[in-house]
């Protein structure tokens, strides 16, 4: 079942022997950083992840913060809460474990920006308060999800200045929200 086809998604707890497992069979693992810290589960150990040969990636599945850029800010910041220290993973690392191994992931190995194959991108705002002068590589310790300006998805343009081009999200999430809370 362990293989390069699967990925294993949270693993906050894994043994050393876990990790010898998953690492040799590589076998890919999912964080989900923000919904380990909000369900109060611990923290994952990405270092050791990363070190054993686990390709790592990135998911958003928490109910309070559904935000990629704090899922990938949250690899990094754990681990310098665990060890003290900072620098386990530079920008770049956390760029492919939100971005390029979750497409692999997923099974899209043929994700990129050459001709026929997947075009997914995102635009990321330089001038909001959070990434004013910050440059490009640093820009995913500062952004956030309101900083995205555009979304591409196989192609196709879903999010444009900002907002969703086919939903109103504010909208949907309002009545949502309406719809299970009394009176």
């Amino acid at each position: 079942m362990l293989g390069p086809d699967t990925t294993a998604v949270h693993a906050t707890h894994p043994t050393s022997a876990d990790l010898t497992l998953l690492g040799d069979s590589r076998t890919g693992v999912c964080l989900c950083p923000t919904t380990e810290r909000d369900l109060a589960d611990g923290i994952g150990p990405a270092r050791r992840m990363a070190d054993a040969g686990i390709r790592l990636n990135l998911g958003s599945d928490s109910h309070a913060v559904i935000d990629l850029f704090e899922e990938g800010r949250a690899m990094e910041l754990d681990e310098r809460l665990r060890t003290r220290r900072r620098g386990h993973f530079a920008p770049l690392d956390l760029l492919t474990a939100a971005s390029t191994a979750g497409h692999a992931a997923l099974g899209w190995a043929d994700a990129g920006g050459s001709p026929w194959r997947r075009a997914d991108l995102v635009t990321v705002r330089l001038d909001s308060p959070r990434t004013a002068g910050v440059p490009p590589v640093g820009a995913f310790f500062a952004a956030g999800a309101a900083d995205v300006e555009q979304v591409v998805v196989d192609g196709r343009v879903v999010v444009a200045e900002g907002r969703h081009l086919s939903v109103d999200v504010p909208a949907e999430l309002s009545a949502a929200i309406a719809a299970v809370l009394p009176g």
